[in-house]
């Protein structure tokens, strides 16, 4: 796999050509039309939105892979690029279903000549993220899926995965992140996000926001497209929140009562409900496949808990709404617990927002940073030392640039009733994982 990898790489995009906007979009079409058209060969669901779209993409999959054979693109990945390729089947979220190195190497050596005709093209090589979408598409059809459900990378109009024909588009909720790509307001950003609504198809909403919920609306009436809005057309009632997860009653076209979701955190029931009313727009399943799906699903890095003694949790909030989530979510679940907050935060992020939604669950803080590379280049933290200084002069805060020994610190340094929490970046996460694994 490093091989396959190391290959992907050198399709990494320049800095100034990393977001093409049609030009990218172009292209992606014809890598597919090269390809046959993949995606154009079963059911597509197109999930985007600000945060929450990796959980209710994984939610719809697992509902869906009760009764159909069901294919999931996410993005990014946490340790291995096969996370962003699995086939859900009357099974639970776990590697068993991921791509294989053999199927994924398979595949890219497969598709490789149609790479190079593209480099040749005026169009240009394909990108990192384009081949490993690409490459999803085909592996969903050798596999002979029923549905996929294909997360959105960034954005929607332009973006890479906005060549299918979905039947359903979700859009969870617009925030301000990407803010220097998609737009400085959240209705700018809703503006993009709604260019995966398409014509005649169903759109699911999860987002209450007034001045958002005008732009879906004005976006689907132009594209003839039917809309299901988070408390109008279905509504939740929260009956339990704990560290063993969430119950709640669904009310929409059908009733569903004490349901149960593993994903913890009041806003999992949010994306739980909206990942139904995907499941009940596409038909065919059943009440007991929507209740297997969702206690099935589970999704690495999303207030997961990796240790009990101590109580270790990682979560990859990586803007101010996601920060609210998990913040809102620890002091309602561990109310009691002391915190100390493994930090690090990507260098284009809300860092003092963020910070300042953490300062008051965070009894200490260990600030440390990275630098990965992904399907967009390099990426690097904020450099410890800014992060500091945005704490003020009060907070008690240790600085370890590396993060495997900040983990280790705050680890080896807790009390027993402490709960350590490493959060602020998904690629943070990744690192950890990796370390815990190995």
């Amino acid at each position: 796999m490093a091989e396959a990898v190391k290959f992907l790489e050198n399709y990494i995009p320049a800095p100034e050509k990393k977001y093409p906007g049609d030009l990218g979009l172009k292209r992606m079409q014809k890598l597919v039309e090269l390809l046959g058209n993949p995606q154009l060969k079963y059911k597509t669901i197109h999930v985007g939105g600000t945060s929450g779209k990796g959980s209710t993409a994984t939610m719809i999959a697992s509902i869906l892979g009760q009764k159909y054979k069901t294919g999931l693109h996410t993005s990014p990945h946490l340790e291995r690029i096969n996370e962003r390729i699995s086939i859900f089947s009357r099974a639970p979220h776990n590697r068993e279903n991921e791509i294989s190195d053999v199927e994924f190497i398979g595949l890219l050596n497969e598709i490789k000549t149609t790479i190079w005709k593209m480099e040749k093209s005026e169009l240009g090589p394909p990108s990192y993220f384009e081949i490993v979408t690409a490459m999803a598409f085909l592996y969903f059809e050798k596999r002979k899926t029923d549905f996929a459900v294909i997360e959105v990378g960034l954005g929607g109009r332009f973006d890479a995965t906005n060549v299918i024909k979905p039947i359903v588009s979700v859009i969870t909720n617009i925030g301000l992140d990407h803010t220097e790509i998609l737009g400085e307001t959240v209705e700018e950003i809703a503006q993009d996000k709604a260019g995966i609504i398409k014509r005649g198809i169903k759109v699911v909403v999860g987002t209450d926001q007034p001045s958002v919920k005008k732009i879906i609306l004005q976006k689907s009436l132009k594209e003839n497209a039917k809309v299901f809005l988070m408390n109008r057309d279905f509504k939740i009632d929260t009956r339990k929140i704990s560290s063993d997860g969430s119950v709640f009653h669904y009310i929409g076209k059908n009733n569903y009562y004490n349901l149960r979701i593993n994903l913890l955190g009041r806003h999992q029931i949010d994306n739980a409900a909206v990942a139904i009313k995907v499941t009940e727009a596409v038909g065919g399943l059943t009440e007991s496949d929507i209740r297997s799906g969702l206690t099935k699903a589970k999704i690495a890095g999303r207030l997961e808990i990796i240790s009990q003694k101590p109580l270790i949790i990682l979560d990859g909030a990586h803007n101010p709404d996601k920060m609210k989530a998990l913040v809102g979510a620890i002091q309602e679940i561990w109310p009691e617990r002391k915190v100390i907050v493994v930090l690090a935060i990507k260098n284009d992020k809300n860092a003092t927002e963020m910070i300042d939604i953490l300062k008051p669950l965070a009894q200490k803080f260990i600030l440390t940073g990275y630098r990965v590379v992904m399907d967009q280049g390099e990426i690097v933290s904020y450099d410890t030392d800014d992060l500091a200084a945005l704490m003020g002069q009060k907070r008690k805060v240790i600085i370890i640039n590396d993060p495997l020994k900040a983990y280790d610190e705050a680890v080896n340094k807790t009390a027993g009733k402490d709960l350590i929490l490493a959060t602020g970046s998904l690629y943070l996460l990744g690192l950890i994982q990796k370390k815990i694994n190995s």
